[in-house]
């Protein structure tokens, strides 16, 4: 009887009962309405304190008061709860501070709100002068964007530039992100940018968009069993959907990231959607389950699952001193299986953890000055610990690579997912025990599936019993990336840094089958660093109509449909091509190192339907 009360009570406007002491009594009642958005989060509280199991927000568009620390909600320890916000619209104004965060929580869902950032975080502009002897060019901030370029606590010292069309609103073909060395202001939204990285495909009048300092819109610190259903970021400040470390098994269903509404005075749409990643998995014992989301203009990959590398400093056998990045503590446990990498990237071979001790009083003999993220391992507070594997990895040494594959996003689904028009890949997968299926890539600049290691960012590891079924991969890989230095050169690749040493035993068991890859140029499906491979039943549909040196740089052959090198154990069979465009040559192109592959001839046939 007490629960059917409680629950009416709750079903209204009104605030939550809570129970204290082994009896009941009110606590001041406020209306719940976007009229007090401040009653939002108390209530919020109030209801999980006092057992509801749920809280359903009434409609409308809540504009949250500023908040005191990082994030607009903080939600710490939350177990077995819901939070309903459907028809709910959160106003966040401070594009500096983060939207929800949860902190150790376990089973707790998020239905139904939208977040919106108003401002929008990052800021664009229109090209009206390039001066490609000085590597300098002249922006002008369109109307109703941030003004505040030059301010470097808003936009940092270096902020990404990425070029658009005037025509299309969508990325330049064939154009490189950019950054820059100086910026001055020199008129009303008005700023010359020098000393930039790259000129290339730059033109004036192009558009050019600016990222800000990044926040997650929401963030899962520490979480298990979540579920976030049916939300939608508008104007994302960072990482849209954004989880890091803890068992993970978290799940995103038919959730959203939509491009903002024109800012007033503004004549040019908004050309992004957020200033990066859709989802961004990171360190999880358990990779994400991502269901019927829709993920649109987003500033970075759309889905990304990764690990972190951390560093050997010593290895004396079986006895290693390890250092964990970013200032972090030990991300290991026993029985973890970890891989070791070269400095150059090169894979030398995996062992376990038998025994983890921190190295309190651990003084390195020399810094290191390997490339990677800004202050991944360095910074005032160094974490060391003295590791105990299985066994020993011949040649392993000073500043080699570790990749932790229980922490990485293993077990990972993501099923009936769009993703179109985004800055960088479709999806950025590096996790074991995975499942890519049904889903549709549409427009991402440089990739659409990618499966791979990055070395210089710090992000791993390889993969391991992957499905990749049934995807639409279409018109990805044109543009945002230095295209013949790129090594994940396909509209899908499984890959690793090729030109290390062979890594044959990397990646391993993976299927990519029924997939349906449309008006992609380029190199469509790049193989290498692999082992026990089907490729089955693939449609090729109008490929390669232009030409594309993605991955030129790595002797890849740019005119090859396929491409397999450093791979063994491959099979090719009943794949089919339709109407290829002028710059194919050649359906499969072998390079070095590959052995034992079945079907070159046979395997991919041209079609005509």
């Amino acid at each position: 009887m007490k629960q059917h009360l409680l629950r009416n009570l709750f079903s209204g406007t009104l605030l939550a009962i809570a129970i204290a002491g082994g009896g009941q009594r009110a606590v001041a009642a406020a209306a719940l309405s976007p009229a007090n958005p401040s009653a939002l989060m108390p209530s919020i509280l109030q209801a999980y304190h006092a057992d509801r199991g749920e809280i359903v927000i009434p409609p409308g568009v809540y504009k949250l008061p500023e908040p005191r620390g990082g994030f607009y909600w903080s939600f710490n320890n939350m177990r077995n709860f819901r939070i309903i916000a459907k028809g709910v619209t959160l106003l966040r104004t401070d594009p500096t501070k983060g939207g929800i965060h949860f902190n150790n929580c376990r089973n707790v869902a998020l239905d139904g709100v939208t977040l919106r950032c108003d401002p929008i975080p990052y800021t664009q502009g229109r090209i009206i002068a390039i001066n490609h002897g000085k590597d300098s060019l002249v922006v002008r901030i369109n109307k109703g964007y941030q003004v505040d370029l030059a301010n470097p606590s808003r936009f940092g010292p270096h902020p990404l530039g990425t070029v658009f069309s005037p025509r299309t609103f969508r990325i330049l073909p064939g154009s490189q992100d950019f950054t820059w060395g100086k910026i001055t202001p020199i008129g009303p939204r008005v700023f010359r940018c020098q000393h930039l990285t790259t000129l290339v495909s730059m033109r004036v009048g192009d558009l050019a968009t600016f990222r800000s300092h990044l926040r997650s819109d929401i963030l899962l610190s520490g979480c298990r069993d979540m579920c976030i259903r049916h939300v939608t970021v508008m104007g994302g400040t960072g990482f849209c959907f954004h989880e890091q470390g803890g068992e993970g098994n978290n799940r995103y269903i038919d959730d959203s990231i939509v491009y903002p509404p024109k800012p007033r005075r503004a004549t040019v749409q908004p050309l992004q959607a957020s200033n990066a990643d859709g989802l961004h998995s990171n360190l999880m014992r358990h990779g994400p389950t991502v269901v019927g989301c829709h993920f649109e203009g987003t500033g970075d990959d759309g889905i990304a699952i990764h690990g972190w590398y951390a560093m050997l400093r010593r290895a004396n056998g079986r006895k290693w001193v390890v250092l964990f990045p970013f200032g972090e503590g030990c991300v290991f446990r026993i029985g973890d299986r970890l891989k070791l990498y070269d400095p150059a990237g090169g894979y030398l071979g995996k062992t376990r953890v038998l025994q983890i001790q921190p190295l309190y009083r651990y003084k390195p003999q020399r810094p290191t000055a390997l490339p990677g993220k800004k202050g991944a391992f360095g910074g005032p507070i160094l974490k060391f610990y003295a590791v105990t594997v299985r066994h020993g990895i011949p040649n392993s040494e000073f500043e080699d690579r570790i990749s932790d594959t229980n922490a990485s996003g293993s077990g990972f689904v993501v099923r009936g997912c769009v993703i179109r028009n985004n800055r960088a890949r479709g999806m950025n997968i590096k996790a074991d025990n995975g499942v890519i299926e049904n889903n549709i890539v549409d427009g991402s600049s440089v990739g659409g599936i990618e499966v791979a290691p990055v070395f210089w960012w710090d992000e791993c590891g390889s993969s391991c019993n992957l499905l990749i079924d049934g995807n639409t991969i279409k018109h990805v890989g044109y543009a945002t990336a230095y295209l013949p230095g790129w090594f994940q050169a396909g509209a899908l690749s499984v890959t690793a840094l090729t030109g290390a040493r062979a890594a044959c035993a990397d990646h391993s068991s993976i299927a990519v089958v029924n997939n349906r890859f449309v008006d992609d140029d380029g190199i469509n499906l790049l193989l290498t660093d692999s082992s026990d491979v089907l490729l089955s039943g693939n449609r090729f549909v109008t490929p390669m109509r232009q030409p594309n040196n993605r991955g030129a740089d790595f002797h890849f052959d740019t005119s090859s449909l396929i491409w397999l090198q450093q791979c063994q154990n491959v099979l090719i069979a009943g794949n089919r091509v339709i109407h290829p465009g002028p710059a194919m040559k050649k359906l499969v192109g072998i390079g070095p190192d590959a052995s034992h592959v079945m079907g070159i001839k046979r395997g991919v046939k041209i079609m005509a339907r």
